[in-house]
This record gives C-alpha cells, sequence and structure tokens, in this order.
C-alpha cells in the first residue's frame, strides 16, 4: 500500500466515522441510543467494521513503509 493510498483511504474512514459519530449523538439525545433500536445497532456494527478496516490498513501499511524503507540506500 503506498502512502497516498492509504491517507486516502484512512480519511475517508474518518469522515464517515464523524457521521457516524454525529448520528449516534443525535440518537442518544433522544434516548434511542440502546441495543433494542435496530438502527443504534446498525451503526454500532459500521462503526466497529470501519475500526478493524483501519487496523488492517494500518498493519498493511506498516509492513509495506517497513519493507520500501529497507530497500532505499542510505545517502
Amino acid at each position: 500500500m503506498r502512502p497516498e493510498e492509504y491517507l486516502l483511504a484512512s480519511h475517508a474512514i474518518h469522515i464517515e466515522m464523524g457521521r457516524l459519530a454525529e448520528r449516534l449523538l443525535e440518537l442518544a439525545r433522544f434516548r434511542c441510543a440502546e441495543p433494542s433500536n435496530q438502527a443504534f445497532l446498525n451503526l454500532m456494527n459500521r462503526q466497529a467494521e470501519l475500526l478493524e478496516t483501519l487496523t488492517e490498513m494500518h498493519d498493511r501499511a506498516s509492513t509495506d513503509f517497513r519493507s520500501s524503507s529497507a530497500r532505499m540506500p542510505l545517502n
């Protein structure tokens, strides 16, 4: 994974996470942020998916960055 790809993908995830946070806040204000509300559960599941995706991207990018820096000559 190239650094540009990582930055673009992680930025898109952060934007979606911000929107999810706004929706969760809305549900909390109206006392609807509870496990019996399917909309709440869907938001929480999506948040967990996005966090997992970020973790996978970070792991892959870290490996790629380390291996590419090992190939770069020192000046």
